[in-house]
């Protein structure tokens, strides 16, 4: 592929200290409300497991918070959280789903089973695009 590609993880939390600490207490009571947060997060940080996962996948991993979602991007609050695909400085779209996130009930071995798969699909989509247009 010509264009770099970076994966957006969008969570359902808010950014900055405060809501860090807000999210660690409620993991840590068991009451996590973002279930990408509940993946790749535990109370103490990011996970070892998921930093592996993302070497795995082998690009660019970015976070993003509801609170820095640009309106561009047409991603409601509804629909969070989810994990978007950018190729090159293009507007992202959505590689999974909200409700593909939540079936994942917490298990790091099935959410990256679905990006991979997701990544796979999306590549061989654009490869057909780039094919009808020459």
């Amino acid at each position: 592929m010509s264009k770099e590609e970076t994966l957006l993880l969008v969570y359902d939390a808010d950014s900055g200290l405060r809501a860090k600490l807000l999210d660690a207490v409620k993991k840590a009571v068991g009451r996590e409300e973002c279930a990408l947060c509940e993946i790749t997060y535990s109370p103490l940080g990011k996970r070892r497991a998921w930093t592996a996962c993302e070497a795995r996948l082998g690009l660019p991993v970015r976070e993003v918070h509801r609170d820095e979602v640009p309106a561009a991007w047409g991603i409601g609050r509804h629909a969070l959280p989810c994990i978007l695909l950018q190729s090159g400085a293009a507007t992202p779209t959505v590689l999974l789903h909200r409700s593909a996130i939540q079936q994942c009930g917490g298990d790091l071995d099935v959410l990256e089973t679905q990006v991979v798969h997701a990544l796979a699909v999306a590549r061989s989509t654009e490869d057909v695009r780039y094919d009808t247009e020459a």
